[in-house]
């Protein structure tokens, strides 16, 4: 009788730390952390050949996005501020 070779078990390669605070920092806490974390990682994922580009990627393009959109709401209400205070519907005359 023909027998087969045991089959050999690799594990797989563990996910860059950077990779997976890119997507947290991007969503959740300040995103060009994000961005910043993003980049890290996948220079070191280049390097090393561990898993996480895709969270790397995600991490980057939500924090591009993300910061981009914080940038237009901070003009935006400062705008406003600057409506109200400075001649706007509070001024005194």
């Amino acid at each position: 009788m023909y027998q087969q070779p045991p089959v050999m078990y690799y594990p797989a390669p563990p996910t860059n730390t950077y990779a997976i605070l890119a997507a947290i920092f991007a969503f959740v806490v300040l995103p060009p952390l994000g961005i910043y974390f993003g980049y890290k990682a996948r220079a070191q994922i280049a390097q090393t050949g561990e898993r996480g580009s895709e969270l790397a990627t995600v991490g980057i393009v939500a924090g591009w996005i993300l910061t981009v959109l914080q940038a237009v709401v901070l003009i935006v209400w400062c705008g406003f501020a600057v409506f109200l205070v400075g001649g706007g519907l509070l001024s005194s005359r």
